[in-house]
């Protein structure tokens, strides 16, 4: 996207033909309509009249949207000293303003601590603004004519540059206060599907629910933020399928009723109004089965929260959770697209990674993907605890408790395991693929020495947990070496 003139937009769809203009915008990569753009000019020249300065005009980005997340600004300004925000409207009420503008605050705040925020309704040509109390102020239009005037301005290739997605998806286990203190936004993807959900759950029938997404679509987040919407209201037990991390155990300190899908026995169904079942794609064939049917029996309200991608042993791919509950007669499928905490150059990393002759896709080399290749796997376990002190989290293949594995003889201890990290994020994941990493014919990652787990899909649980950067350490493996060495150009 490019930045542009608001005088130049103006003008331009006053004197251009329909063809020429849909040319102009789409070179400036702006996405306005005509109405919009009366509004815009409605701001315009009611500025100009104030002054009548070229410059007061310039470096607008129009309609800019934050990539994977689709929040959209009508226009914004960079400068060193703050950002200009501006959103337009023909007619509004203050309530919505508000908190338009505050969640604007939210996430322009990530790139710079002072930000000017407003609203012009051009019907009424009134300009409203956020105060640091986010409250709302009527203020002159004055007034922003004179920080376009004071703005020391920033030059831009894309402001793509500034925002990471990443940031805006806050995690239940990693970042549990913010989930707690409401410190967060959902996507406009998200916040549909949580509404037909409630909607769903608003009647006196049961309801059976699934929600599902790939790594990296906030499905954690929101299945955790339905939960804490109905809190107050349904009596809600939140059942999650896996070992409980140090995040559940802080939300349990909060009163949040998590339990563990093992401890989950003899449960009275007459007490609950929701069950809220998480990672139930490695919930076992008989406890799915009995949760059904105790639902079923007592009108209770079942989320089923799972990506069907995302298990870790053959019995539970073999299980087909997702075709058991479509089967359910009246049961609702929602699923998550938009990917949200893995930045671009990561997810076509990792899609390239997973299978070689994936060569449609591109690879920007941004920097946030590094790799070393090592020879001896005991130089390995101390780089590993080197670099764990460097702030990256080094995440292991879960060892089977009967047999001694290979990747032990290189991991370190004290690193958390694939099944430890399911549903987490961090900011710099690293991780080893060893010599028994290999490509088949059909292009696709396989492990060729025996291990309980299936290591690839481990493998991908672990590189899907990281939100920035990703680190890999290459164990003899020149095949691996050479793939990296191909597509990170």
């Amino acid at each position: 996207m490019k930045s542009i003139n608001l005088l130049s937009l103006a003008q331009a769809h006053d004197s251009l033909n329909l063809s020429e203009y849909n040319s102009f915008v789409d070179y400036y990569g702006i996405g306005i309509n005509n109405k919009e753009a009366d509004d815009l000019k409605a701001l315009i020249n009611e500025m100009f009249a104030l002054l009548s300065f070229v410059n007061i005009f310039n470096d607008f980005y129009v309609g800019y949207k934050i990539q994977h997340i689709s929040k959209e600004f009508d226009l914004l300004r960079f400068g060193t000293n703050y950002i200009v925000n501006v959103e337009i409207k023909s007619d509004s009420t203050e309530d919505k303003i508000k908190k338009q503008l505050i969640r604007n605050q939210y996430y322009l705040s990530h790139i710079n601590k002072v930000i000017h925020n407003f609203c012009f309704v051009a019907n009424t040509k009134t300009l409203y603004q956020l105060n640091h109390l986010d409250g709302l102020d009527v203020v002159p239009l004055n007034s922003l004519v004179q920080l376009l005037t004071s703005q020391n301005l920033v030059k831009l290739e894309s402001p793509d540059s500034l925002f990471n997605p990443s940031d805006y998806l806050v995690s239940p286990f990693n970042a549990t206060s913010k989930f707690v203190g409401n410190q967060y936004f959902l996507t406009g993807n998200q916040e549909s599907i949580k509404n037909s959900i409630l909607a769903d759950m608003s009647t006196g029938v049961s309801a059976f629910i699934s929600l599902t997404g790939g790594p990296g679509t906030g499905k954690t987040l929101l299945t955790y933020d339905i939960a804490k919407s109905v809190r107050n209201s349904l009596r809600t037990v939140i059942v999650h399928c896996g070992q409980l991390n140090d995040g559940h155990l802080r939300l349990k300190q909060l009163g949040w009723n998590i339990i563990s899908i093992r401890d989950f026995t003899g449960y009275d169904f007459t007490t609950i109004d929701l069950v809220v079942v998480d990672e139930t794609q490695r919930i076992y064939e008989h406890q799915l089965d009995k949760l059904i049917a105790d639902a079923a029996s007592t009108n209770t309200h079942c989320v089923f929260s799972y990506d069907k991608q995302q298990t870790l042993h053959s019995s539970e791919s073999r299980m087909n959770v997702e075709g058991k509950i479509d089967s359910i007669g009246s049961s609702t499928k929602y699923k998550l697209s938009e990917k949200i905490r893995t930045n671009k150059e990561i997810a076509n990393f990792i899609k390239v990674l997973f299978n070689n002759k994936r060569n449609n896709i591109s690879v920007s080399n941004c920097g946030n993907i590094d790799f070393d290749y090592f020879t001896d796997s005991s130089n390995v376990k101390n780089y590993l605890a080197l670099i764990a002190n460097e702030g990256w989290e080094v995440l292991r293949l879960t060892p089977s408790r009967f047999n001694d594995e290979h990747h032990e003889s290189y991991s370190q201890t004290f690193s958390q395991n694939s099944h430890r990290v399911i549903g987490q994020e961090f900011d710099n994941v690293a991780v080893v693929i060893d010599e028994y990493f290999s490509y088949a014919s059909s292009g696709q990652l396989t492990y060729n020495s025996r291990t309980y787990y299936d290591s690839v899909k481990m493998l991908f649980q672990n590189i899907t947990r990281t939100r920035k950067k990703l680190k890999l350490i290459i164990i003899g493996n020149q095949q691996v070496l050479n793939r990296c060495l191909s597509v990170l150009k």
